[in-house]
């Protein structure tokens, strides 16, 4: 590993804790991002190796973050993501608002953590892995997931339903977005823009907005507006019809 990025990447860990960002460590080395990639693969891997030669130490940190995500999660249902504190979070995961910091580094770098955590992420992944691809049975896996994530984090789901603008501009900002559910979504449904299979009048990011607003639709205006429970089977068969028959490109 390169020296400077070392001493800067402990610098950061010893005032921040490792919720240090790469933008951070960016700013502190005058390098690159792609150059810090191409350096140390991720800040995980970063983590890992200076906690394995003994220069930081590392807390419980999936025990941490399941804890505060927890509460991330009770906090945002009460005030939103614009209104809540690190006070009212750490109170809530009982644990010391100190710790809070030194774990996360502030309020943005947490709820842009929370953010992507909050995504059922491994879907793209499970069906971009399959050997023998098939649009049609990825996207209704991809479907009947999204509509179970949202049944279970109706909460939040309500939240960004009826988010203000600023609110909601704030929450982007805060996401890593080359990690987020969404942007590996537009890749995956740009591969079949490009085979062919969907229509490319229209752009991949919207294409995957289409779907998720009938997901949001389906798994928390539904039921909190129209008093209209989820039915999994008949709601994913709607689903994937609608949006198929305005995605898939004409023959």
């Amino acid at each position: 590993m390169h020296d400077d990025i070392q001493q800067e990447a402990i610098g950061l860990f010893n005032e921040v804790g490792e919720g240090f960002t790469l933008d951070q460590l960016q700013a502190r080395t005058g390098l690159s991002r792609a150059t810090l990639y191409r350096r140390i693969g991720s800040k995980e891997a970063l983590l890992k190796r200076l906690s394995d030669e003994n220069l930081i130490r590392l807390d419980d940190s999936s025990g941490m973050d399941a804890r505060v995500f927890a509460a991330a999660r009770n906090i945002i249902a009460q005030y939103g993501f614009l209104a809540c504190t690190m006070e009212q979070i750490a109170k809530e995961a009982g644990v010391g608002v100190a710790t809070l910091y030194r774990h996360f580094g502030d309020k943005d770098n947490l709820l842009g953590r929370f953010a992507v955590n909050m995504a059922p992420k491994p879907v793209v992944r499970q069906t971009s892995e399959h050997r023998e691809p098939d649009f049609d049975r990825d996207l209704r896996q991809m479907i009947e997931i999204g509509l179970r994530f949202g049944q279970q984090n109706q909460e939040i789901a309500r939240i960004i339903f009826s988010m203000k603008p600023a609110e909601r501009k704030y929450l982007e900002a805060q996401r890593h977005d080359s990690a987020t559910s969404f942007s590996r979504f537009v890749r995956y449904l740009r591969r079949y823009q490009e085979a062919g299979v969907l229509r490319d009048d229209v752009s991949a990011d919207d294409l995957a907005m289409n779907l998720n607003g009938l997901l949001l639709q389906y798994s928390a205006f539904g039921p909190a507006y129209l008093d209209r429970q989820l039915d999994f089977e008949r709601d994913t068969n709607a689903i994937l019809k609608m949006f198929m028959q305005s995605a898939r490109k004409a023959r």
